[in-house]
């Protein structure tokens, strides 16, 4: 095994501090993968140009699958209009947007998500003038005193 070391003699070593790279870590990440024999050669006009062919077993046994964990962190703040709430009930969105989301408005552990999928649905309140909202909504402020939703939709995306 050759491992290299991350720390200069005489130096200070710090508690969490990677001290060497080797064959299977990388900057201190794990980086275990497996080994696949590579064959360079035409095969029925399927590869041209920069195109690469694999094996479906490589697909469909999942050999080269990996799965990322990353760790988002959201706040919600007490504005002069009121508090932001995180919620699944965004208005103007699809539900096949929100479609990850759990009753609270953040994602369900274990979803399969990609870039662009939302992860927690906030809602910001706005201060909205009256001569923004629609002629019904107006309507139903006169008359019955109903609160028209005034709120922003805030995401937090994959990237």
């Amino acid at each position: 095994m050759h491992q290299k070391p991350q720390v200069q003699r005489g130096k200070c070593i710090k508690r969490g501090q990677i001290l060497a790279d080797g064959a299977a870590i990388i900057c201190g990440e794990l980086a275990l993968g497996k080994n696949i024999l590579v064959v360079y050669m035409p095969w029925e006009g399927y590869n041209s140009e920069d195109a690469v062919l694999i094996s479906e077993h490589l697909v469909y046994e999942d050999i080269y699958t990996s799965f990322h964990i990353r760790k988002y962190e959201i706040q919600t703040h007490v504005i002069s209009h009121g508090p932001e709430k995180i919620t699944k009930e965004i208005p103007h969105l699809e539900a096949h947007l929100l479609r990850n989301l759990d009753k609270n408005g953040i994602v369900t552990p274990g979803s399969w998500v990609e870039t662009g999928d939302i992860l927690v649905g906030k809602l910001t309140p706005q201060m909205v003038q009256e001569s923004s909202y629609a002629p019904e909504d107006r309507l139903l402020r006169a008359i019955l005193g109903i609160q028209v939703s005034s709120s922003k939709e805030n995401f937090s995306h994959e990237h």
